[in-house]
């Protein structure tokens, strides 16, 4: 009888004990999941803001190659251009001052060292390379549009335009790309640039 009355507590004090050890444990694994849920959002937007600055080179590639190569090509491409993006372009081109104030607020504000407000290191890398993305593309626009009409209106010209257009977009992509993946692109000179002006970035 004492055996039995002894079994009988040690099971009752097992099943107690098991069941607030699968109590803690549960919790312990919800609140888990909550946090990796809140910190994979957290970097999802990190990512996201990541993309934001590239509008910049893009619309600079746009307003010197890509107005005068997108119309040329499949009819199918036209309606997503005219009806997307070229409002977007065209409010860009009638308010030049609007790629100087965003060079100067990306720079401010999100690249320097002694920024205001804390940024992300993914973010700064990405800020900077679209600074350097947009440079490029308005140095090499304004070495086109120095040449003469005769030559940018050519087969020629168009070819090098066409290129140069396609140079951006495919640089613009390819590093959008791998800030949505969360990771560092890697473009030849300019994110080496980048590097050098960031520093302790990580990979």
């Amino acid at each position: 009888m004492i055996r039995l009355f002894t079994f009988a507590i040690i099971t009752v004090f097992l099943i107690v004990i098991s069941r607030l050890a699968l109590q803690r444990a549960y919790k312990y694994i919800k609140l888990n999941k909550k946090i990796n849920n809140t910190e994979s959002k957290t970097r999802l937007s990190i990512r996201l803001v990541s993309t934001v600055p590239y509008y910049l080179p893009l619309f600079e590639g746009l307003q010197n190659f890509g107005q005068y190569v997108l119309p040329d090509y499949p009819v199918a491409a036209i309606p997503l251009y005219k009806k997307i993006i070229l409002p977007m372009l065209i409010f860009y081109m009638n308010h030049a001052i609007l790629g100087l104030v965003t060079f100067f607020a990306l720079y401010y504000v999100l690249v320097r060292n002694k920024s205001p407000i804390p940024v992300h290191q993914l973010v700064r890398f990405n800020s900077m390379q679209s600074i350097l993305l947009f440079l490029v593309g308005s140095l090499f626009g304004a070495v086109f549009r120095a040449f003469p009409i005769e030559f940018r209106i050519s087969f020629l010209g168009l070819m090098v335009c066409n290129m140069m257009f396609w140079f951006v977009l495919s640089t613009i992509t390819y590093s959008i790309v791998k800030a949505v993946q969360g990771k560092y692109s890697n473009i030849p000179v300019i994110s080496e640039a980048v590097r050098i002006q960031i520093s302790g970035y990580s990979t």
